[in-house]
């Protein structure tokens, strides 16, 4: 069985160009969970629900992508310290946001996400200390 850290890098790495990810390494009922800071706060559970909330932001911006920076296997939970890269879909303005990813895994699936718009506050999310 792949480690938790394989199964989150390759769900970045078999992301399609809408930013979906494969089905087959996420748990039926897998849990978005928003920041405090975002525009929709809250926990969206379900596959369904998992790729409606991509395909929102799909809706604002005409660029979305993810530079990876740093991965961190954390026993059940692996957190990816990134740079959100978007192109507003009407401004047409690039905006560069570093990012913490929180993944936390079960039986080699994702079964919850939670996203941080401070990598800092990923980490501490996560138990992890620098």
């Amino acid at each position: 069985m792949a480690s938790n850290a394989e199964v989150v890098r390759e769900l970045y790495r078999r992301a399609d160009e809408d930013g979906r990810f494969p089905d087959e390494l996420l748990d039926d009922e897998i849990e978005w969970v928003n920041p405090p800071d975002a525009v929709e706060t809250g926990t969206r559970r379900g596959r369904d629900a998992f790729h409606a909330a991509l395909e929102s932001t799909g809706e604002v911006f005409d660029r979305i992508a993810i530079e990876p920076e740093e991965l961190i296997d954390s026993g059940d939970q692996v957190v990816l310290l990134c740079t959100w890269v978007v192109r507003g879909r009407g401004s047409g303005l690039e905006r560069r946001q570093p990012q913490g990813h929180v993944w936390t895994l079960r039986d080699g699936k994702a079964i919850r996400f939670r996203w941080f718009n401070d990598q800092d506050e990923a980490l501490k999310a996560a138990g992890v200390e620098r």
